[in-house]
Order: C-alpha cells, then structure tokens, then sequence
C-alpha cells in the first residue's frame, strides 16, 4: 500500500512540472503574438497631387548609323591583307582589304602587250590603205585592192578596239583588288582574315557613319496622328542614364509593315561625340501636345495583379485597396486616371504585405 501512496503523491509534482515546461515553450505566448500583430506593417506614405506634365508619346527602338554600307569584295579572290581594325575611322576611298594580286597583274600585263600588238597591225593597216588610196588617184591599182585595204584597216581597227576593251576590264579587275571604303565612317563588324578566300558580295565588314544617327522605332497605327515630321524627340540609352540626347522626326514609313502593321519611323540625333552605336536600345519620347496638370502617384505605389492595377490608401490607420485606371509615365511617378482623388494617402513601402482593411503604423 505504500507504494500506491508515493504514486499518488508524485501526481502533483508531474502535473507542475508538465505546466512549468508548457509555458516556458510559448503555448501561453499567443496573447504576445496577438499584441505583435496588431501593431501592423509599417508603411510610408505620400499625398496623390497634380502635377504638371507635357503629355508625351513613349517608344522603344534602336540606334542606326545614318550611313551604313556593307564591305564585299567585286572579285573572286584570297585576302592577302586586312588594313583596318574595328573603331577605326576612315575616309572614302581609304583602302581596307587587299586581294592577292599576282595572277591579277599577268593579266594586265597580257592584256597590254595584246593592245601594243594590235596597236602596231592597226597602224600598218592604216599606212597600206593611205598608200592604196594614193596609188588608186593615180590609176595604179583597181577599185577591189582599195577595198582589199580598207577591210584589213577595219579588221585592225576592231581588234585594237578589243584589245583596248580587255586591257580596261584586266585594269578594272586590279583594280577590285583593294577594297576601298566607300563612305566617311567607323569600321565595323570586321570577318574578314588574311588567307580568307572571298567571293562577290560576301560581307568582309561595315563602315557606319554616325556623326548622325537616328533611333529607329515603330509607331501603332493608333499613334500615328500624334507623330508629324519635325516633332521634337528626347532620346536616352543605357549606358548614359544622366544624359538625354535630343533629336527630331525625320522620317515616316508610310506604309505600315507587313508584319506588325506598324509604322517604321527615324528621329535624327546629332552625334558628334560618337557616344551613339548603331545597334544601341534606344527609349524615345515624343512631345505630344501642350503641358497639362495631371493627377500622379509614385510608380512604386501601383501593383498589378490579373491585368488589373491597384494602390493602397491610409484611412485611420487601416489600408483600404482601390482598382485605378493608370495614364502616362512621368519619371518616377505614374499618372492615375481613376480610382482616387487628390490628397489621398498612399502607402509606397511593404505594399506587397499588404492586405484590405488591416492595421497599419505611419513611418517618416
């Protein structure tokens, strides 16, 4: 029996011990937890005001040489020197590929001994039909030696002629054997490689002028009416995110492509610094109208979820979520159309924690 009394002595002690280990693990910390929770998530805010803004037309594109001519060779032929390297500025008519020229020589050379050739009959044609011409005055020869000669000095004259011809070509023909640059400009895309055997019209390299460039883009057909020819543009690219380059509409496609219905348009930029590539991502606004007051919130304030755009307002210290209707990007703030009204408290941290209707605390 004493046995069964220390047991029912050790209940209490079990039992207290049990709580104490309860408690110290947090099951009693709820009350803590709650307290946490409805402090809320701190959030700033700012005030949806007006500013004014120029309503502007926004356009992705790219950076083109004003010029851009392709370099290929005229001949068939191996490379045997690149005179140029990319970045290189040259003129036109600067030599910037030679072909091997050997063969090509031998023919200039056959083909000038051939005129010296013809050149020598044609003049001893032309001393025998002058003689017949004289001798026939005098009744010394018949009318048929006369034509006789005179055939010979044709046949003489044809074949300088010919010869003439084939020398001009084998000269031509050298002459394609140094690829000179057609345009003022910068060397680009550089392929070709001594030992490189060539053929017409394969592209060794470019040369781009781009003292002026244009930033090419492709304006919607609903667009259209708000771009004219001469429009001011301001045009920035990365890489140079602290300086606008400006420039002006200077050319409409008008007709749309047959691909995207879009309107293939170029606004020309001075580039005399050369800080332009062709190639370069260019973003380009367009002034489209006079400037007008607008009502605007930070972008950071807008989410998107489904297609659809919301902010979160503070209203004694709850957040209430509004769909609104968004307008045109003006640097860091976003154009609101609908949705709220100027004065409005918009939270601009932590809005993705954010739920309608719960507590929130305003931070500095």
């Amino acid at each position: 029996m004493k046995g069964f009394k220390l047991k029912y002595w050790a209940i209490p002690v079990v039992l207290f011990i049990g709580l104490l280990i309860v408690f110290k693990s947090g099951a009693f910390s709820s009350a803590k937890t709650q307290q946490i929770a409805n402090a809320g998530v701190n959030v700033r805010v700012v005030d949806a005001q007006y500013v004014n803004t120029v309503p502007k037309l926004m356009l992705n594109g790219s950076i083109e040489g004003q010029t851009s001519a392709s370099i290929s060779a005229k001949i068939s032929g191996r490379i045997e020197q690149v005179m140029v390297v990319e970045g290189q500025q040259v003129k036109a008519g600067d030599p910037l590929v030679k072909l091997e020229s050997v063969e090509l020589a031998n023919s200039v050379r056959t083909a000038g001994d051939a005129v010296t050739k013809a050149q020598v009959n044609y003049d001893l044609a032309l001393i025998d039909y002058n003689r017949y011409q004289k001798l026939y005055g005098q009744g010394a020869v018949s009318q048929q030696q006369l034509d006789t000669a005179q055939a010979k000095l044709r046949i003489a004259e044809a074949d300088l002629s010919s010869a003439s011809s084939s020398r001009s070509s084998a000269q031509q023909q050298y002459g394609y054997g140094v690829i000179a640059a057609p345009v003022d400009g910068l060397v680009a895309n550089v392929t070709a490689t001594v030992g490189q055997v060539v053929s017409p019209g394969a592209s060794l390299m470019m040369v781009q002028d781009i003292n002026q460039v244009y930033a090419v883009i492709n304006v919607e057909q609903k667009d259209v009416a708000l771009v004219q020819l001469g429009q001011k543009a301001e045009v920035t690219v990365d890489g140079y995110t602290d300086r606008i380059f400006n420039g002006t509409v200077d050319l409409m496609n008008p007709e749309a492509g047959a691909g995207n219905r879009m309107f293939r348009t170029k606004v020309k930029i001075d580039n005399n610094d050369g800080a332009l590539k062709a190639g370069m991502f260019a973003k380009v606004q367009l002034a489209t109208g006079e400037a007008v007051e607008i009502l605007t919130v930070p972008q950071a304030a807008v989410i998107q979820k489904q297609g659809l755009y919301y902010v979160f307002t503070v209203e004694n210290d709850k957040v209430v979520r509004h769909q609104v209707e968004i307008g045109q990007v003006a640097g860091e703030v976003i154009q609101i159309k609908a949705g709220i009204e100027a004065g409005a408290k918009v939270a601009v941290t932590n809005i993705s924690q954010l739920k309608d209707g719960e507590t929130v605390r305003i931070v500095e």
